[in-house]
């Protein structure tokens, strides 16, 4: 007879493992309102430091491997993390982390390099390479058929892991039965870092030094032997210029196409997608549960660029627990009870996260049983030539929106995770050079789930043209906080395949979405749209400056309005309130700030930020690494559209008793009212003597951009 477990609590639960570890079996879920079941943690771990997975075409792949030490005999659902950081000397900490919550709970952990990267054979000469896409289904049947697994293969991961394992799936193994994407995306081209909603952003240039000098790390001569520095010199040699690479595809094409899901009936297996608001990722949440058929859930915090455990801001969540009910249930047939569970769990926060960090953001968590929820209702508020925004019917007239390109400084960073330092701020400066709208004060809280966006009618004088827009709550004192924020390239068609010339003085039709948000605006404070030319320095400028002209009838805001039920469902994950910690933000160690020099129509804008290099000590493998070392620098001169230079410095370094490896990576990007001008470089170096040094420059065609 099986025993019945209930547990709130992973910490509960771990004290109670001495009593469990002599009851064999596992448990049928006891349930207690409020509370949930989890299997116990009976089984002793053991972990094959390094393992080599054979691809098709002879590449053999490395993985790091934590078992049950009975799985032979017992086998056991794995699941696979599948990433390029190096398991060796990337994600070693927190690969330990999970594994020690999943391995003694009955699941098999699965760490393996994608190739060219960490101690995996092959070379690495992009992001979500195809090379790298077509090795997940070799990969993920070879740990379906070792003695110690029971055939199902889940897979999890965050950031780049949530690609890979969306990219898995939409390849239909077979053996691939759930996934747990966090914090990534189905679509690289719209939410990643190359555009954001059709226009070029900063980004590009961020990653692509950061992203370059992860892939030029070594292998781990404890691992490969002696071929460890002829497969890094390789590495070396094989790069291209990456920026200038995603630079040449500023539309949907091709290259694109093999690298977003376009068909989203091709993911069959579950999927349980889960992101942050303050996180540039979280519109993938909303839009999967909408698209796809298979069986899904969504979650969504308050946090930035994290799993659910570590987010930052909180309050976080007991997040092992919750994922460890999903394996059970997909790859060990329990029913755990999860999928009868609402479809999406949202957090509705009670203010901007500048309004009360370094706290938790106050809030309640709220459910939706499906997504899009029949309860939300979209309300229209319609902008009035007296900068008004009311609900009732559209009016007419004509507005331009101010030319200053420099706004944007009060969202310095397009996806902060150190929130005192790169995150939103209050909105006002900003708001002084951009074109509002604004409700009279609420009679009533009015909270949002979705989606908020602008219906457009608009008219330019040159052929390309962006607008950016902030959704902001002002407070009865006057001060302006951010509730979201979108951007739109008008010059683009409506599937960004195209480039449509915007013809001066006709109107067009747009929309501009905002970035999916859960909020309570209070009664009495007004909510405002802030229309401006530049969101800096996120969004790159338009190749002209342009004169934008708002036609009002043909514009509207819109909300996703949720009414507030008498109760919501109770959350089964424990909340962890006031904790501090999470993943800060690679450039987190100094503060963004924005400097401003000269009059408003002439000012410069500029900045700058570094963080020092982290060290960290691995003793079991006698190994140190020092990274990421970067210096973020970012200027522009209001009034010249191409005076925006964006540059970063990326440096790593790993080390043991007389071995040293440094790698750096940089990209520099200008422009001019034809070209993008990208130079990147990198160079390599052996116990502080250079090996290796290459440097591109690259002139890139504006291609409605």
């Amino acid at each position: 007879m099986a025993t019945k477990i209930s547990t709130r609590s992973r910490r509960e639960f771990i004290a109670a493992v001495g009593s469990l570890a002599a009851i064999g079996g596992w448990y049928r879920p006891g349930w207690a309102e409020g509370r949930v079941w989890v299997p116990p943690a009976t089984r002793r771990p053991r972990v094959i430091e390094n393992a080599w997975i054979p691809m098709p075409d002879g590449v053999k792949l490395a993985a790091r491997i934590f078992l049950p030490d009975d799985a032979e005999t017992r086998p056991v659902g794995a699941v696979l993390e599948y990433v390029a950081y190096g398991k060796r000397m990337g994600t070693r900490r927190g690969d330990d982390a999970n594994a020690a919550w999943l391995v003694p709970r009955g699941f098999a952990l699965v760490r393996v390099d994608v190739r060219g990267s960490g101690e995996s054979e092959g070379l690495l000469r992009n992001e979500y390479d195809l090379p790298e896409q077509a090795d997940a289904a070799p990969l993920i049947r070879w740990i379906a058929q070792q003695p110690w697994c029971n055939g199902k293969v889940g897979m999890r991961g965050w950031s780049y892991g949530a690609f890979t394992a969306l990219q898995a799936a939409a390849k239909r193994i077979p053996e691939l039965v759930a996934i747990v994407p966090a914090v990534g995306t189905e679509n690289g081209y719209i939410d990643d870092v190359h555009t954001l909603n059709g226009c070029i952003i900063n980004e590009q240039v961020v990653w692509g030094a950061i992203w370059k000098s992860n892939m030029i790390k070594p292998p781990d001569p404890q691992l490969v032997g002696e071929r460890w520095q002829r497969m890094w010199l390789e590495r070396l040699d094989a790069q291209i210029p990456l920026v200038a690479e995603w630079m040449r595809h500023q539309l949907i094409d091709p290259y694109w196409r093999d690298r977003i899901l376009i068909d989203y009936s091709t993911i069959q297996c579950a999927v349980y997608a889960n992101g942050g608001v303050m996180d540039s990722y979280v519109n993938s949440v909303p839009r999967l549960l909408e698209r796809l058929s298979c069986p899904r859930k969504g979650l969504v915090g308050p946090w930035g660029h994290a799993f659910p455990e570590r987010g930052i801001p909180g309050p976080r969540l007991d997040w092992a627990v919750e994922e460890c009910r999903w394996w059970d249930h997909w790859l060990n047939g329990n029913d755990t009870g999860l999928m009868d569970e609402p479809m999406l769990r949202t957090y509705m926060a009670d203010a901007a996260v500048a309004q009360s960090y370094p706290g938790d953001t106050p809030g309640r968590w709220v459910a939706e049983k499906s997504w899009p929820s029949p309860q939300i209702r979209a309300t229209r508020f319609f902008p009035g030539s007296d900068r008004s925004l009311r609900r009732g019917r559209a009016r007419g007239g004509k507005v331009e929106v101010p030319a200053f390109v420099t706004v944007g400084g009060c969202i310095p960073l397009l996806s902060p995770n150190d929130m005192a330092i790169n995150g939103p701020t209050e909105q006002s400066g900003d708001d002084e050079l951009s074109l509002l709208f604004e409700t009279a004060p609420l009679e009533a809280d009015l909270e949002i789930a979705g989606n908020p966006r602008l219906d457009l009618r608009i008219e330019a004088d040159r052929p390309i043209a962006k607008l950016a827009a902030r959704l902001n709550e002002i407070t009865p004192d006057g001060r302006s906080w951010l509730v979201s924020f979108g951007v739109v390239n008008l010059s683009h068609n409506a599937e960004h395949t195209a480039v449509l010339p915007i013809e001066p003085g006709v109107p067009r039709s747009g929309q501009l979405s905002f970035n999916y948000v859960s909020r309570r605006l209070h009664k009495g404070s007004r909510i405002r749209v802030s229309l401006s030319q530049g969101q800096w320095p996120i969004l790159w400028p338009s190749p002209e400056a342009a004169r934008i002209t708002l036609h009002l009838e043909g514009t509207a805001l819109v909300l996703p309005v949720r009414p507030k039920p008498a109760t919501e469902p109770a959350m089964p994950i424990e909340v962890i309130h006031g904790a501090k910690g999470g993943q800060q933000l690679e450039l987190g160690s100094k503060p963004a700030l924005v400097a401003f020099e000269g009059p408003t129509n002439a000012r410069r804008v500029r900045m700058r930020t570094e963080m020092a290099p982290e060290k960290r000590v691995m003793q079991d493998i006698a190994l140190t690494t020092y990274g990421n070392v970067v210096t973020f620098d970012a200027s522009m001169t209001e009034g010249d559209v191409n005076s925006y230079r964006m540059s970063l410095e990326s440096t790593r370094t790993v080390e043991r008793p007389g071995w040293r490896v440094t790698v750096a990576a940089d990209a520099t990007m200008t422009s001019t009212p034809t070209h993008f001008v990208v130079d990147e470089g990198i160079e390599a170096s052996l116990n502080d003597e250079k090996v290796f040094a290459r440097r591109w420059l690259n002139r890139i065609p504006r291609e409605g951009n």
